[in-house]
């Protein structure tokens, strides 16, 4: 398996990732609401994690997708994108459930530090 499928499968960690079940306001509690799109959150993860650098390349190599299919959420596509390269690699099929809401702006990504730990 090569780099991409990889590199997918950790976008959709990373936008998944940060979810809080004690945190009841959204967007506050984190999860798949597309939030890597943002600079803020690229820097973020680059900065505590070198080997996910690759998430922007994941990210290009998405956007012609979302630009031709612009009314699928950053948060579907992501997940999308890890589900599949996660089958294509041989792992499971995921059956896949669709309308998660996009946060708008960067102020709404969570705060750093909620991805856990090495």
């Amino acid at each position: 398996m090569g780099p991409f499928p990889l590199k997918q499968v950790r976008l959709g960690w990373h936008d998944a990732g940060t979810y809080n079940k004690n945190i009841e306001e959204w967007p506050l509690r984190g999860g798949a609401n597309g939030n890597l799109r943002f600079e803020i959150e690229l820097k973020q993860t680059l900065s505590s994690q070198s080997s996910f650098s690759g998430l922007v390349n994941a990210l290009k190599l998405l956007q012609p997708i979302k630009d031709k299919y612009s009314g699928v959420t950053y948060a579907d596509l992501f997940q999308l994108a890890s589900a599949t390269a996660m089958e294509e690699a041989g792992g499971p099929k995921f059956p896949m459930k669709y309308g998660r809401v996009d946060v708008s702006e960067p102020e709404q990504c969570p705060e750093e530090g909620r991805l856990p730990g090495k």
